[in-house]
Parts: structure tokens; sequence; C-alpha cells
């Protein structure tokens, strides 16, 4: 078509490259769709079965998997045994261990593992009630935790935190 107009190649190539370099954001969510896609399909003859597409991603970057048999598989519904929490800092109370832990859980969430922590107060409310939430910073993948900074009733600033052990323990 250039040679029929008298047209220059390079006036097509430089078309031809905006056309490229604009397209590729555009079918990068496909692109990624369909990716994780053939994932799962893989996953499936070895007994996988996934929910959430973003699911294999993030067991794409875990060094170890620790699964309770008897209450996730076959209730479906994790918990977390009280009489198996350790406490290692003297004076402190394996209740108010689980109180910090749940400030640092998001109460209005379905996440499976908040929803257990949480669930181990007397009443979901407990986890902000007396305090006041300055900032609360999500779970990702590469700081692998949640923290709470709040105010408690008195004016007294605190930051409540639970996570991975190996993350958690440098915040000391």
């Amino acid at each position: 078509m250039y040679p029929i107009q008298h047209r220059k190649y390079r006036d097509g190539i430089d078309n031809l490259l905006v056309l490229l370099i604009g397209g590729i954001p555009i079918a990068m969510p496909t692109v990624l769709s369909v990716t994780m896609a053939i994932g799962s399909h893989r996953l499936s003859p070895q007994g996988a079965i996934t929910k959430r597409m973003t699911a294999i991603e993030e067991m794409t970057g875990m060094d170890v998997l620790c699964s309770d048999k008897t209450g996730t598989l076959t209730l479906n519904k994790l918990s977390v045994d009280k009489n198996l929490i350790e406490v290692f800092a003297k004076n402190v109370e394996k209740d108010y261990v689980i109180l910090l832990a749940a400030r640092a859980s998001r109460t209005e969430n379905q996440d499976a593992i908040d929803a257990a922590i949480v669930g181990m107060l007397a009443d979901p409310k407990e986890a902000r009630a007396g305090v006041r939430e300055i900032h609360f910073f999500p779970f990702n993948p590469v700081d692998k935790r949640t923290a709470l900074t709040y105010i408690d009733s008195d004016g007294n600033w605190h930051r409540s935190s639970k996570g991975a052990p190996e993350q958690v323990k440098y915040l000391f």
C-alpha cells in the first residue's frame, strides 16, 4: 500500500510500532487470565481445584504449605486451637495475644485466617472496642504480614502485627 501511495516505509513502521506498543497494555489482562486458566487446567489432573485464579500466583511464591487435613478439607473451615498457642513473652496472657492478633485482622472481610482469629473472641466487636484505628496495613505477599496502628482509650499509640514468623520476628 505504501509504494502505491508513494509513501515512505518508515512511516508505516512507525505506525506499526505505535499500534503494537499501544496494544500490549490492553491485551495484558487477557493474556494473564488465559495463562492462569491454562495453569489451573494443568493442575487439575493432580487433584488441585482452584477457586480463585490468583491462588495459582500466590502458591508459586510459597516455600512451605501447612494444611490441616482434619479441619480444612472435611469442614472447609479454618480454626485456631487455643491450647496450641505458645506465648514466649513474660507476663502476657494468651487471651491478650489473641486480642492483638484479632486487632491486626480485618473483621469485615471474608479472609479465612482473619475469620478464624476473630472467631476466637467472645464477640468480634472486641477486636476494635476501645481503640481508634489510625492505619491498617493489609497483607501482601512481599511483607507477609498485616498490621494495625491504633490509639487506645488512654491515648497511647500501639501497633499490632500478625503474619509469617520469619517476617514478624524482625519487628522487635
